[in-house]
């Protein structure tokens, strides 16, 4: 979140006051930027029998004023209707842009983009007559490149405007200014940066009286320390911006000050009710104001918040409705940027005019040359306009084919050319519900290719992939638009028909026609499928429940002999050919991304299931194994770890004793940093029990994508920390070295889950013996959901001892002869 200022420009009031009203007009505008805004009202209401005295430049001064105290007010629709009526008055040219300035700046509040847009490109026009307001304009214009995520021209455009005013004499246009470039900063998520610059507008802005800015800056120091890790400070800073905002009755600042307090609050895991109750307070106002982007980083810090506190359901509820509020602040983005699109090319020209106006006052005495070379350069940019608008229709005609032809591929398999398993499963829920509603059978089917694995051992790979395209042709013309058909993943396909059971076996029979002998490279072979068939009867609840019940029709086809279709109404119930045993899987680092089709799989057929895995991860799980067994139970603080892994391992092992089918899963690659899991495996298998391990998407290898490191390019060292302090380990400088859970460093005692100073420095201080003090270190933590960021702070060796740390932060060490930034990439094709 960042707040919305309006960007208002009161300077160049007449320096004499003609009489008294003119004192009491100067007045009124010196108020609306040092005091609360009732107090420059009052005096606009004690003004109000002598309006009829005011000259009409006197009377639309004093109507800006009002107009922008609305605004301030929480009144935004009505201040842009009275900003709209007042640009239709006939003002003096320096007035007029500075109406144009506050009306922009309220109209972006409101998230009226085509309006705040097309005021820019209005306001561009006057420049001409007002060349010294342009820095007004400047600022303006690089506000609305924040908004649309174009951060390069919009720093670029407010450091223009700061070059301008500060070679002037006017503070609050230099605070303003200032504040430009910091939000600017802020956007292209260069958070020191953005931090001296809000730093200076602070001072600034104190120099010039304008108490809006100076909380606004006191709001920008606080949430750039809070995106640095750095809470207790954010919350000093943001309490006390919250105060400054109610005093001067700012009310939009004041809620996104909330926002910050709330965060810190939660981040330093203090006064959590309060924070409930900021945040509480902030939806409701959020959801008035209609603001998707304030609702989802109020939802998502809400989650956060239940995560704090253990309550998992909630945080996941808080987490989907944070997802649906970011899709439709998605769609606002996409409008934003729609309309600066439309006025890009007229900003473009109205730059052209406002160089050639700096031009002509340099060169006054060549006026008649200047105007020349205005003809020409108007005729030119003309043509380059029409060029460019060429250009981009083409543009937009080749971005169209290429959206259109990328949502082709992420909705299909590319192989096959039938839909990918997540299209078939979004289809297909509103096929079943609609089936449901109306009472119509619906029938899955299950299918794949029998022996297929022979078939790629036997003829090749190519051999296996042009069986798997063939198979999907004939599906699509057995299938021929009455259904939905797509590959489930390897050799498994999904057919879901809204008709009945005995009419897909009639379509399987069809299909078993349509298969015939396929030759590749000169080698001819053939292929057959078993099918298992389920149609709803009111007993599977869910679509995922149906294909559950075909694909268990599926493995009695296998059992009885493949090259089959069975019904799952049959009455013949085979037990799997093996029942009894362990599986271990992998959740990855993001379950909704990274766990495998596989792994899925052995979840849902187990007949029981141990999870060892982050909130929502489990969470997810939950939603369709609702008795999964949480092993985080077993935790405790102040508890030996290491009892807390007997623990574990008797539980999975007493379920697998029982001769039960089982499946463990664990956080990440199962078997990476994990003691349990590679035990029950071995104890299962010394018993003669079949046990196996799934492999599953590490921290480490998401770290080589975050980071963009090879580590083939100099070598990887990866060591537990505590392994490294403790034992007589030494580092390869040479290479990479990674040292895994570094918030543990030094605990023998197995029962810490929190950092000590105590242990980081003793890590410090053996590192230097082979690594300077300043030389540079990354904090890595992986994301663990679609919405977050992984972190990636870099800071040097020494201040390791006082940085932030999770229980899963990974410190990350360059090669000491190679700067941090030549370790992205490697060296080959990999």
């Amino acid at each position: 979140m960042h707040i919305t200022l309006l960007l208002l420009a009161f300077a160049g009031a007449p320096a004499l006051a003609a009489d008294g009203l003119e004192a009491q007009v100067q007045q009124i505008e010196r108020l609306a930027v040092s005091a609360h805004w009732r107090e420059s009202n009052a005096k606009i209401e004690a003004l109000s029998s002598r309006l009829d005295a005011l000259t009409p430049e006197q009377r639309h001064r004093v109507a800006l004023v009002r107009l922008r105290n609305l605004g301030l007010a929480g009144d935004a629709r009505a201040a842009l209707e009275g900003l709209a009526d007042l640009l239709q008055q006939d003002l003096p040219t320096a007035l007029r842009i500075r109406v144009y300035a506050t009306a922009i700046s309220i109209a972006a509040n409101t998230e009226d983009w085509p309006l705040a847009f097309g005021w820019l490109s209005e306001s561009l026009s006057y420049l001409p007559e007002a060349p010294d307001e342009s820095a007004k304009l400047l600022g303006v214009a690089s506000y609305l490149h924040t908004l649309v995520g174009e951060t390069g021209k919009a720093r670029e455009l407010a450091l223009r405007a700061l070059r301008e005013i500060e070679s002037g004499n006017d503070p609050r246009t230099l605070c303003r200014a200032l504040a430009d470039v910091a939000l600017a900063e802020d956007h292209a998520h260069n958070f020191r940066e953005a931090e001296g610059w809000r730093r200076r507008q602070i001072d600034a802005c104190e120099r010039a009286g304008d108490l809006i800015f100076v909380a606004n800056g006191k709001y920008g120091v606080g949430k750039m320390a809070a995106r640095q890790g750095r809470h207790a400070e954010a919350l000093a800073w943001a309490r006390q911006a919250l105060g400054e905002f109610e005093d001067v009755g700012f009310a939009a600042g004041a809620w996104s000050a909330r926002l910050v307090v709330a965060e810190s609050l939660i981040e330093s895991n203090r006064e959590l009710d309060e924070a409930h109750a900021l945040l509480t307070d902030t939806l409701r106002y959020y959801r008035e104001q209609g603001s998707d982007l304030a609702i989802a980083e109020t939802k998502r810090l809400l989650a956060r918040l239940a995560e704090r506190r253990g309550d998992l359901a909630a945080a996941l509820a808080h987490f989907k409705q944070a997802m649906a509020a970011s899709e439709a602040a998605e769609r606002d983005a996409r409008e934003r940027r729609l309309a600066y699109l439309q006025i890009e090319f007229d900003t473009r020209l109205k730059e052209q005019q406002i160089a050639l106006l700096e031009a002509e006052n340099e060169l006054a005495a060549l006026q008649a040359a200047a105007t020349r070379r205005w003809q020409l350069l108007l005729g030119v940019g003309s043509f380059g306009l029409l060029v460019t608008a060429l250009s981009l229709l083409g543009l937009l005609r080749y971005s169209f084919r290429e959206r259109r032809r990328y949502r082709w591929q992420s909705e299909h398999d590319s192989l096959t050319r039938l839909y990918n398993y997540q299209q078939v499963r979004k289809l297909g829920e509103a096929a079943f519900a609609h089936a449901r509603d109306t009472g119509r059978p619906f029938t899955a089917i299950v299918a794949d290719i029998d022996l297929f694995k022979q078939v790629n051992d036997r003829h090749g790979h190519a051999a296996g992939d042009e069986a798997l395209r063939s198979l999907g042709n004939w599906i699509s013309e057995a299938v021929d638009g009455h259904g939905i058909a797509g590959r489930s993943g390897g050799d498994e396909f999904t057919i879901l028909l809204d008709t009945d059971a005995a009419e897909a076996e009639a379509l399987l029979q069809r299909l078993r026609d349509r298969i015939e002998p396929i030759t590749v490279f000169g080698h001819t072979f053939s292929i057959n499928i078993s099918s298992g068939v389920c149609q709803a009867d009111g007993r599977a609840a869910t679509l995922e429940q149906l294909i559950h019940q075909a694909d268990q029709a599926l493995y009695r086809a296998k059992h009885e002999g493949r090259d089959r279709v069975v019904c799952a109404s049959d009455d013949v119930v085979v037990a799997p050919e093996s029942v009894a045993g362990l599986v271990v899987v992998g959740s990855g680092i993001e379950f909704g991304r990274h766990v495998s089709e596989r792994a899925l799989s052995e979840i849902r057929e187990a007949q029981v299931v141990f999870c060892l895995a982050d909130p929502f991860a489990l969470a997810m799980i939950g939603s369709f194994r609702p008795d999964a067994i949480n092993l985080g139970l077993h935790y405790a603080v102040g508890k030996d770890r290491r009892q807390t892994y007997r623990e574990i391992d008797a539980a999975i092992m007493a379920e697998v004793r029982a001769g039960k089918r089982v499946c463990a899963v664990f956080y990440g690659h199962p078997g990476v940093f994990a003691d349990v899991p590679h035990r029950v495996v071995r104890k299962a298998r010394e018993e003669g029990i079949q046990a196996r391990m799934e492999p599953g998407i590490s921290a480490e290898a998401c770290l080589y994508a975050d980071l963009g490191i090879d580590p083939g390019h100099r070598g990887v060292q990866s060591m537990e920390a505590t392994q490294f302090l403790v034992h007589d380990r030494r580092p390869d400088t040479a290479g990479l070295v990674l040292l895994w859970q570094v918030a543990l460093a030094g605990d023998l005692s197995c029962t810490r889950f929190h950092a000590e100073r105590e242990g980081l420095q003793a890590l410090v201080d053996k590192l230097l013996r082979w690594y300077p003090p300043e030389h540079e270190v990354i904090l890595y933590e992986a994301a663990r959901l679609p919405i977050e960021t992984p972190r990636a702070e870099r800071l040097p060796l020494r201040d390791l001892p006082t940085a932030r740390y999770e229980e899963y932060t990974t410190l990350v060490i360059p090669s000491l002869d190679s700067p941090a930034e030549e370790e992205r990439g490697g060296n080959g094709p990999g």
